[in-house]
């Protein structure tokens, strides 16, 4: 009896960015095989430059805005996430405009390119604060830079903006030392306070727990590592479900390990919600009040949180 072919998955389809990218690339190559400079592709009035980065939400360029003569960042957001609810989109995105602080990275515009939603966005020269941190650094270095992102997490909490999705390669530090977050629940709508939980999470064994995991519906859920426990329950997030993101990457940073630990994404989120803090040898000397302030913001329990980031950061800067 002879077996049976293997059924074989068709691959997932090519999202609508690569176009775009590609069209890039055979502009370089071209130019470079025959000379003289090829036309950048444009989406509206931003000619796309390079390609500076890719996540969970989409790719994004370094451009040049035409009309005011100036280099941004353009985030163009996948496909699946363009399609849903482009009022609120554009809602938000105004909102981050409105949002003027040093520690937030500004929004210039929001637009559709063949139905595919774009941001425009300051353009920040430096790295992101995983990198930053690869670099030998003081106690005193590492709580400043915390301390400046964590201000603009609070700055966007006051306008009632949640992040949802806080870790480090979501803050920039610029060439000029000042970090900036970036990324701010433009992929999903605020949480309703008090509304009745939903199904948890069902987070497949091999995703990356480092990476953005959004839902079919393209919503998205976080970072499992730096998920709140009630994100991992299905249940509403706030600014305090930020606030622990902030305080599991503040203590990768003083630490080198995250507080919780899993074989595997399951494992991992289990961690979180029996909220198992595993034993660890700290870089620097850690003082008491830091590690008491660790330990009350990745409470499982949001109330046993620090009741805002201002509080929190008061506590730092003291």
């Amino acid at each position: 009896m002879s077996a049976e072919p293997a059924v074989v998955p068709d691959p997932p389809p090519a999202p609508k960015v690569a176009p775009l990218e590609l069209a890039r690339l055979r502009g370089a190559v071209h130019a470079g095989l025959f000379g003289g400079s090829a036309a950048p592709p444009r989406v509206g009035r931003y000619e796309l430059l390079r390609c500076i980065g890719r996540g969970g939400m989409g790719i994004v360029y370094a451009a040049r805005d035409v009309e005011l003569g100036r280099e941004v960042a353009i985030k163009l957001l996948r496909p699946e996430l363009s399609h849903r609810d482009d009022e609120r989109l554009t809602s938000e995105a105004r909102a981050l405009a409105r949002l003027s602080h040093p520690n937030v990275v500004s929004v210039f515009d929001v637009g559709t390119y063949e139905e595919q939603r774009f941001i425009a966005m300051e353009f920040v020269p430096g790295q992101n604060l995983r990198r930053w941190l690869d670099a030998p650094r003081s106690l005193r270095e590492v709580l400043q830079v915390f301390v400046a992102a964590g201000r603009g997490l609070h700055a966007a909490h006051e306008q009632g903006l949640v992040h949802r999705d806080f870790k480090p390669d979501n803050v920039l530090v610029g060439d000029d030392g000042r970090p900036r977050v970036l990324d701010f629940g433009l992929a999903r709508p605020p949480d309703v306070a008090g509304a009745a939980p939903v199904m948890p999470p069902e987070i497949p064994a091999g995703v990356d727990p480092l990476a953005t995991m959004l839902t079919q519906a393209g919503q998205v859920l976080g970072t499992p590592a730096y998920m709140a426990p009630e994100q991992h329950l299905g249940e509403p997030a706030d600014a305090r479900s930020d606030q622990f993101a902030f305080a599991v990457a503040l203590y990768h940073a003083v630490y080198g390990v995250r507080p919780f630990t899993g074989d595997d994404p399951r494992a991992l989120a289990l961690s979180i919600v029996r909220g198992r803090l595993r034993p660890a040898t700290p870089r620097f000397p850690v003082p008491a009040w830091l590690d008491d302030l660790l330990v009350r913001a990745l409470s499982v329990d949001p109330a046993g949180r620090f009741p805002t980031m201002g509080e929190l950061l008061e506590r730092m800067a003291s």
